[in-house]
This record gives structure tokens, sequence and C-alpha cells, in this order.
């Protein structure tokens, strides 16, 4: 996991991997409007670094396996990372540095998995 602030480049490559409602969902905003207010704001870039950089290396794991496409649809299902009731995006939402690396673990997993 990288360590370390995100930068504004790094919140724009969030939004362009997944989109804004679901970077916005998982920087910990109640809305796409509250999260561009808090994207001037470098104390709350702060507090959402490290929950959008988990969403990045999820994405960018999604595009290592060529299925970029299917990381938003991921993060949003609930159980995809092996914890029942919780969705991978939820799991960002609330990161520790332990969930942050399980849903890491578990989107690598899903990438090697064959097809269907």
């Amino acid at each position: 996991m990288t360590v370390g602030v995100l930068s504004t480049s790094g919140i724009d490559r969030c939004v362009a991997l997944l989109g804004e409602d679901l970077t916005a969902y998982i920087a910990g905003a109640a809305s796409v409007t509250e999260f561009h207010r808090w994207r001037g704001d470098r104390r709350r870039i702060a507090e959402m670094g490290g929950r959008l950089r988990g969403a990045v290396e999820v994405a960018d794991a999604f595009a290592r396996a060529n299925r970029l496409g299917a990381a938003a649809g991921w993060l949003r299902e609930v159980g995809a990372a092996g914890i029942a009731g919780s969705s991978p995006a939820r799991m960002l939402r609330d990161a520790t540095e332990d969930t942050v690396k399980k849903v890491l673990d578990a989107a690598e997993r899903f990438t090697r998995r064959p097809r269907s």
C-alpha cells in the first residue's frame, strides 16, 4: 500500500477511473457537492487521501488485468471483498490500514479469476 498524501492529481485520477459519485462516496462525502467543497480544503484532502489511495490501487489491479470496466461494479457489490453485508467501497470509506489491505487483496484475487 502506498503511503503519503494523495495529491489533487491523484484525486482527479480516482474520479477518472471510478467516476465522481463513487469517488465522493469512498472519500466519505455525503454528496458530490460536498466532495467538491472538500477538494479545496487541505485538511479534508489529507483525511480522504488514504481512502482514495486504496480505491486507486483497486482500480489499478483491475486495469492490470485488463478489467478496469468492472472495477466500479465490484466496489459496489456487497460481499465482494469477503465481508458479508459490506461492499468494498464501504470498507474503503470506513478505511483502516487493515481493511484497505483486505479490499486490495480481494481485488487481486478477483481479477485473477477466469472470466465467465
